[in-house]
Parts: structure tokens; sequence; C-alpha cells
């Protein structure tokens, strides 16, 4: 499967983003970065914890007889058991979004949990964003940060890869046509900040930047991301970043990482 891609990170720290191909399945998991307090139960980073999914998540979707949902519960499952034993997870502890396609035949299943996205460039020219509009529909109505805490995994609120396996029948899931596609984004919620944050962009003219120019996306990003008014700042400045593009018409059956390089 041909890709393309690049992981930025927001400043020193590790990047909490992670990304991956194996075969005919790509997956972007966006570790969330939620203030200590609420994953005080583990000693984890998140980092560690969306890293440890994603590799899960190539290696499970590889049985073409796992749907998407199953393969997200059982990663969840085993990152879960990696740590519970010495983790009270009833206190809270790491999480992530996750974006994650595969092949299967003429098709290209998705799955998406949480506010990262997909963006998939029809050949006539339309652009669709996938993504799961739930945790900003309890942002709009929730004004503080334990609010908004308590009604992550839960019904009615918003859900995430955390340590609850049912959480992966939340997801967002469907297939489309490959003769349909000219190309993919999977991308983080650290890319479409060009699009809901910092107005560069919308869900068309991005797939079409990250295709045609996707150094010059993560210029302009970090660029605008600098020039935001000290009122108009979310808490944090810059975030991380990821996309890996596939372009159906180069598809093949070998796997490959992200084109681009960390930076």
């Amino acid at each position: 499967m041909h890709t393309s891609g690049w992981s930025a990170r927001a400043g020193d720290d590790p990047n909490e983003d992670a990304a991956g191909v194996l075969g005919r399945v790509a997956v972007v998991l966006d570790g969330a970065g939620v203030p200590a307090r609420f994953r005080a139960g583990c000693h984890h980073s998140v980092a560690w914890y969306s890293h440890a999914l994603a590799a899960r998540l190539l290696r499970h979707a590889q049985d073409d007889g796992l749907p998407l949902s199953a393969v997200l519960a059982r990663g969840i499952a085993e990152v879960r058991d990696l740590h519970a034993h010495e983790c009270a997870l009833e206190r809270g502890g790491p999480s992530a979004t996750v974006v994650m396609v595969r092949v299967g035949g003429e098709e290209l299943e998705h799955l998406v949990l949480c506010d990262s996205s997909l963006l998939l460039e029809r050949r006539g020219g339309r652009v669709e964003r996938l993504t799961d509009e739930r945790i900003e529909q309890v942002v709009r109505v929730e004004r503080t940060a334990e609010a908004i805490e308590a009604r992550r995994n839960a019904p009615g609120g918003f859900w995430v890869a955390r340590h609850e396996p049912e959480a992966a029948q939340q997801a967002v899931t469907g297939s489309t046509p490959l003769a349909a596609l000219r190309a993919v984004h999977l991308v983080s919620d650290g890319v479409t900040r060009a699009i809901d944050l910092l107005a560069l962009h919308d869900a068309g003219s991005l797939a079409r930047a990250l295709r045609e120019d996707p150094e010059g996306v993560l210029r302009d990003l970090r660029r605008a991301e600098r020039r935001l008014p000290e009122e108009g700042r979310p808490r944090k400045v810059h975030d991380d970043a990821t996309v890996l593009t596939l372009l159906p018409e180069l598809w093949g059956e070998q796997g490959a990482g992200p084109g681009g390089a960390e930076r």
C-alpha cells in the first residue's frame, strides 16, 4: 500500500501521536493530552499508550475475519492487560483517539473513534470528512474540565480508546469503494486544527494540500499557530500533528511505514 506522511511533535516532549502501515492496514492514533490528575491511576505515559495500541491494531487487523471494531476491542484489552496489574486504572489512565483503515477486496473499510479524522478524497473532487463529533458536543455544554472528564467513556458522553474494550463498539465505521477514491488521509486533530481553529482550510482544500504539498501544510500550520492572539489561543499553542496519505492508484500489497520523518 503506497503511503506518504509525516508526524511533527508540538515541542520537546515525546510525540503522543502514533502512526503506522502494515500490509493493507493503516492507523493514526492521537494520545489524549488530558491533565495528569485525570490519569492519576497509571504511571505510563500517553505516548507509551498510543504507540502500544497502534502496534496491536496493525497486527490484529491483518485478520480479515475480524471487523475493525473487534480489532480495536482486542487491542484495547491487550494494552489494558499489560499494566492493569500495576496501575489503578479505575482512577484514570492514558487514552487515545483512533483512525484505522483496511483495504478489503474492492472496498476501503474505516473506523474512527473520537476527534481524529479521515478525509476521503473522491475522484469526482468531493471530499468527505469522517470524524466523531461527540466530544465537541460535550465540550460545548460542559464548562469545567472535571465535567468533561466525567463524560469520557460514559453513556451520553464521548468515547476514546482507554482501558474499556466496550469503547470500540462506539466507533464510527463503514466502507467506501476503492474505485471511487483518489486519495485517503488519516489525520490527527493537530492537523485538522487548520480547519477548526485556524481557518486555513476547509476539508476539501486541506485534502488537496496534503496530497500536493504536505510539507507546506505543516509549515503554514505552525506559522498560523504562532500568530494566534493571546486571547484566542488554546491551552496548547502547538499540538502534535500527524498525517498518513494513501494513494489508491499506487496501492500494492507491500506495506510501508510513513514516508516522512518525524519532526
